[in-house]
């Protein structure tokens, strides 16, 4: 079974983007920012509270992208056979009480695991909500309406952080479970309420496992869509090595409290707010593909400089940490720009397994991510070099994929 590119029949009517459905599709794509970012600023005391080593600490971020990554190949096909609306809800639900068990995990390989569960049912409603933009909309359309989506999500990793840091000096790191539970439960209230069933019942696909694999094997064959799937990829990489270096880089080596980290923290996001602001009016008149092209410049010419300030920094010391907030501001501002446009280009050619299209984008990002974090976990050395070092790999190889494999 081969996967050809399919148009849209125009003719036929269909439920519409409305103001209200993309405010919920931004809730459920908030998963992975809160899940991550929330307790970030905890993850030194998670090392202090369970006698773990950072490394060990790291796998608790590393599971759970693991499982959000990876676990999206799962609810793409369920998605494309039984709808958007049930895979969504049922994955939410698992999520919530996953959470909880969290908050009550006696060892750090008891966390580990229960992250492990917690991203694999994260993931659901995030590749369900890609798919419903794409069941919705066209290419420039999708990457307005995900850009959207980018920035109203873009508040969760602003305000996550910030949330954590006060949880965790009131009550804990385990009531950042609790607190990510309690969005776990607005979620599913808002995905029974606010979400409709977006896919046309014609369009459904078998869930037949030789086809399945069939649609995986023609979407990893196509240029066309390997070529936008996989520069957001490394650039997700690139963020997630700030994602895990971070908090040890600011907190241990900088001396930085964890509030004063939160607010640094939430600098970038701001940066991801703004860039997804100006992407969704840039779309309109340029075109996403034309706007992608450009933009993927940026990760290249960061990525360089954070090679080159990490060396630097680590043989005279004499940089600081000022340098590097505006770079990481930079590379981390940029995925709002890359991400959407990415994404709507990957899936534009492929209406009739949007679901599966967007659960292989969806494990490419993390699972680069997680292979990503996973080196930042065990090159943690007390200096700020592995962060920077595989930040800038990811940022170069963001454009280098993209010149070498995108269509032109």
């Amino acid at each position: 079974m081969s996967v050809s590119p399919m148009t849209i029949d125009a003719g036929v009517a269909r439920p519409s983007l409305t103001p209200v459905l993309i405010v919920v599709l931004a809730v459920l794509s908030a998963f992975a920012p809160l899940s991550i970012d929330m307790y970030l600023p905890a993850l030194p005391a998670l090392s202090s509270d369970f006698r773990a080593s950072p490394a060990d600490v790291q796998l608790t971020l590393t599971s759970f992208m693991l499982a959000f990554g990876f676990g999206q190949i799962v609810y793409g096909p369920l998605g494309d056979r039984f709808g958007r609306r049930p895979v969504m809800l049922t994955g939410i639900a698992i999520y919530l009480v996953a959470s909880v068990a969290c908050a009550y995990a006696a060892r750090i390989e008891h966390l580990i695991a229960l992250r492990f569960i917690q991203g694999l049912s994260a993931c659901g409603g995030v590749v369900m909500a890609r798919a419903m933009v794409r069941d919705l909309a066209d290419r420039d359309r999708a990457a307005q309406v995900m850009s959207v989506m980018m920035a109203c999500v873009s508040i969760a990793p602003m305000v996550a952080p910030l949330m954590g840091a006060a949880v965790l000096d009131v009550a804990g790191w385990r009531a950042i479970f609790w607190t990510l539970a309690a969005f776990g439960l607005v979620a599913l209230l808002a995905g029974v309420l606010g979400a409709r069933e977006t896919l046309r019942p014609e369009r459904r696909a078998p869930l037949v496992l030789s086809a399945v694999l069939a649609r995986f094997l023609g979407l990893i064959r196509s240029r066309h869509f390997i070529g936008y799937a996989l520069p957001p990829a490394f650039l997700f990489g690139a963020m997630v090595a700030f994602l895990s270096g971070s908090p040890f880089v600011y907190i241990d080596h900088y001396r930085l409290a964890p509030g004063e980290y939160a607010w640094l923290f939430a600098v970038n996001v701001v940066a991801m707010t703004v860039g997804s602001t100006l992407n969704s009016r840039l779309v309109p008149r340029y075109g996403a593909d034309l706007l992608l092209r450009r933009v993927v410049l940026a990760p290249a010419l960061v990525g360089m400089a954070l090679l080159v300030c990490g060396f630097i920094e680590t043989r005279t010391g004499v940089l600081g940490l000022a340098p590097f907030v505006p770079l990481t501001v930079l590379m981390v501002g940029s995925m709002s720009l890359i991400l959407p446009n990415s994404n709507a280009c990957a899936l534009q050619r492929y209406p009739h397994i949007a679901g599966t299209a967007a659960s292989l984008a969806g494990v490419l990002q993390f699972g680069i991510g997680a292979a990503f974090g996973t080196l930042a976990g065990h090159l943690i050395d007390g200096t700020i070099l592995p962060m920077t070092t595989l930040m800038g790999i990811g940022g170069i190889l963001c454009f280098v994929m993209h010149r070498l494999l995108a269509p032109r």
